[in-house]
C-alpha cells in the first residue's frame, strides 16, 4: 500500500509540473504577443511622426516660396 501512495503522490506532483509547465508557457506566449503589439504600435507613432515631419517641412518650403515670389513681385511691381 506505501508503494501506491507513493505512486499517486509521485503522480500527482508530475501533474501538477505539467500544469505549471503549461500555465508558464501560455505566459510566455501572452507576453510575447503583447511586446509585438507595443512594437507595432512604436512602428505606427515613428512612421506618423515621420510622416508629419515630411509635410512640415514641404509645407514650410512652400510658405518660403509663396513669400518670396510676392516680394519679388512686389519689387518688380
Amino acid at each position: 500500500m506505501a508503494i501506491s501512495n507513493i505512486f499517486a503522490m509521485t503522480q500527482m506532483q508530475n501533474n501538477d509540473f505539467q500544469n505549471a509547465m503549461t500555465i508558464s508557457t501560455q505566459m510566455q506566449a501572452d507576453a510575447q504577443k503583447q511586446q509585438m503589439q507595443r512594437w507595432k504600435i512604436l512602428q505606427d507613432t515613428q512612421t506618423k511622426i515621420f510622416e508629419i515631419q515630411q509635410d512640415v517641412t514641404v509645407n514650410k518650403a512652400r510658405t518660403q516660396d509663396k513669400m518670396f515670389n510676392k516680394w519679388d513681385e512686389y519689387i518688380r511691381s
